[in-house]
Formats: structure tokens, C-alpha cells, sequence
């Protein structure tokens, strides 16, 4: 297998060092690679992510990402991350939303200068067309279910085309053909552009698809197991 593009070593995660959440001994994630994230409400799965992508500090310990050791070495846009607020701007168009995936590749106020290029547009209506919502691009984000806005946040991510997509519950609230369209685009964004797909979801059929690893945290720690080996409830 390729080099690991995420290596985690003796690294603590939470907010308080003397009651760390997550001790982590050694951990590595590859190019191409869907890992899951399984684990009781409450356990840190999703501070696990927030420290992946750069919004909280490890507590200790090394973390490479990209070969390098801190992320703001990294190229703005080389790492996906769709929480589940899911960080939309709900007074703007779902057309604007989704481009905004492409700007962290200028620096805000360029932005403000400058017209979206043809690619740009194009781009953010595949990738608008790619979750199916392609009659809603006009639409404020507002107006919206929960579900379409998921799906919006997804495709903002699509457009971005990171080398690591974190993605916090991003297929709750979906119905099924909605879930497999969504699925689908990240298992293309894995297998075939090459990014590492980390996920927090709570369907165990989801996970025993889409899946190549899995990660439990349990008590404080992380183990592997089978994704066929996933029968109960994630709760």
C-alpha cells in the first residue's frame, strides 16, 4: 500500500488533558480508503474529525496529515469537512453554496474581486447535478428540507476535490435513493480521484457497504474491526 496520508502517533484528543477523550497509540489512513468511525454517543467521534481537520488540537502526541505536521502547511482545500451543522449559508443560494468549495483555492478577499470562472460554474453544476439537486440550484439554502441540505454540504465537498473528506452523519436524514446517489459520489471520490473518505454514520448496512475499515472508539481508545462484523445499533 501506498505512504499513509493521516499517521496518528501516541496522540491524546478532547479537552482536557487530564481526561483525555481518545488516546490514540498508532493509527494510518490511505489514499482511496472509506474508514468508518463507529462508537456510542458521546465517545469523541466527532471531536476525533474536528481534530483531523485542523478545528481543535490534538492534547498531545503527532499528527502527520499530507506528509506534513501541521495543517496550515497544507493547501487550502486538501481537506473536506462536512460537519453536522453542516456550516451552510442558509441566506444564499444553493448555487453559491456549493461554490464556495472552490474559493479556498483564493484567499477571501480575492474573492470578492473577482467573477467565478466557466470552470468554476461548471464544476459547481456536476457537482449540484451529481446529488441530484439540480432544479434547486436557484433556491435559497433556507428553503430547503434537511435532507437537501445535507446533500448541498455534500456537493460543496465534491467541488473542493480534497485529498481527505471528513464527513460527520452526512447521509442522516436521507431517504434510500437519496442515500445511495450521496453514497455513491463518495465512493467515486475515494476510488477513483484518490481522496481517503472518513465517515461517522449510525446505519450498520451503510457501513458494511461502504466501508473498507472500520474504527471503534471504545473506552478511550480505538480498535479495528470487520466491517462485516457490524450487527447492533450505532447509537
Amino acid at each position: 500500500m501506498s505512504n499513509s496520508i493521516i499517521k496518528l502517533s501516541q496522540m491524546e484528543i478532547g479537552f482536557s488533558s487530564e481526561s483525555p477523550l481518545i488516546s490514540i497509540t498508532d493509527f494510518e489512513a490511505f489514499a482511496g480508503e472509506v474508514i468508518g468511525i463507529i462508537g456510542v454517543s458521546g465517545i469523541g467521534k466527532t471531536t476525533l474529525l474536528r481534530t483531523l481537520a485542523g478545528l481543535q488540537q490534538p492534547l498531545s502526541g503527532q499528527m502527520s496529515i499530507l506528509g506534513k505536521s501541521s495543517i496550515k502547511e497544507l493547501d487550502k482545500g486538501s481537506i473536506g469537512y462536512i460537519p453536522q451543522r453542516l456550516g451552510l449559508v442558509h441566506h444564499q443560494t444553493v448555487g453559491y453554496n456549493v461554490l464556495m468549495g472552490a474559493l479556498p483555492q483564493a484567499t477571501w478577499w480575492q474573492s470578492l474581486f473577482s467573477l467565478p470562472s466557466a470552470d468554476m460554474r461548471r464544476r459547481t453544476r456536476e457537482a449540484i447535478d451529481a446529488v441530484g439537486l439540480s432544479e434547486k440550484i436557484s433556491e435559497q439554502v433556507s428553503q430547503l428540507s434537511g435532507g437537501q441540505q445535507r446533500r448541498v454540504a455534500v456537493a460543496r465537498s465534491l467541488m473542493q476535490k480534497p485529498s481527505i473528506l471528513l464527513a460527520d452523519e452526512c447521509l442522516g436524514e436521507l431517504d434510500l435513493a437519496t442515500s445511495e446517489i450521496v453514497a455513491d459520489q463518495l465512493l467515486h471520490l475515494a476510488k477513483e480521484q484518490g481522496a481517503c473518505v472518513i465517515l461517522v454514520d449510525h446505519s450498520p448496512a451503510r457501513m458494511r457497504v461502504l466501508c473498507d475499515r472500520l474504527v471503534e472508539l471504545h473506552q478511550g481508545k480505538i480498535r479495528e474491526i470487520e466491517p462485516g462484523n457490524i450487527s447492533l445499533p450505532l447509537l
